[in-house]
């Protein structure tokens, strides 16, 4: 029976308020912001067409991926830091791909705004909805690479590996060839 113990743990206070300032923003930008230009995208596909629907499809995807991310940063776990950087980083570059062919797509057809927003080109509205995912998917990558290379948890994964080599290696011999 293995019995783990717990190294004292240090207090953190400015990452804690990186993790809460990620997570505000998190659920500003990749859930509002990604997540129902994705979904506007989808509903009006009719319009824009079926082959433009599959970016509000990549747009929702990448907002989950993002969101996923920070949740996982929440986390003092090992895997979960690794997975983090991974899920925030991909959501990112999906997003930014599908941003950089919104916008190339709404200047070549000269796309713009109606009702209050008639005088605004949509590809400024799409930027100034996705641009800003950058920040918390940066802010979700830089949490968990700090958490994964804190001190208390590379010393938690030092003892978990001397425990490892300190243990009494199985018999070459079996009970039967003893006797």
């Amino acid at each position: 029976m293995k019995t783990r113990q717990r190294l004292p743990r240090k207090k953190h206070p400015y990452l804690n308020a990186l993790k809460a300032v990620t997570l505000v923003l998190t659920a500003i930008y990749p859930v509002f912001m990604t997540m129902m230009t994705g979904a506007g995208i989808l509903y009006n596909r009719g319009s824009y067409g079926s082959s433009f629907a599959r970016y509000g499809t990549i747009l929702i995807v990448s907002g989950c991926l993002m969101t996923s991310g920070t949740i996982l940063c929440l986390f003092r776990k090992n895997l979960t830091s690794l997975l983090s950087p991974f899920f925030s980083l991909t959501g990112l570059v999906m997003c930014m791909a599908v941003l950089r062919r919104l916008v190339k797509h709404a200047d070549e057809h000269g796309w713009h705004g109606s009702g209050m927003y008639e005088n605004v080109s949509a590809s400024y509205t799409f930027q100034t909805r996705l641009l800003p995912c950058i920040l918390p998917a940066i802010a979700a990558t830089v949490t968990a690479l700090c958490q994964y290379f804190s001190y208390d948890l590379s010393e938690l994964r030092r003892e978990r590996k001397r425990q490892k080599e300190n243990t009494p290696a199985p018999s070459i011999i079996s009970d039967d060839q003893q006797q």
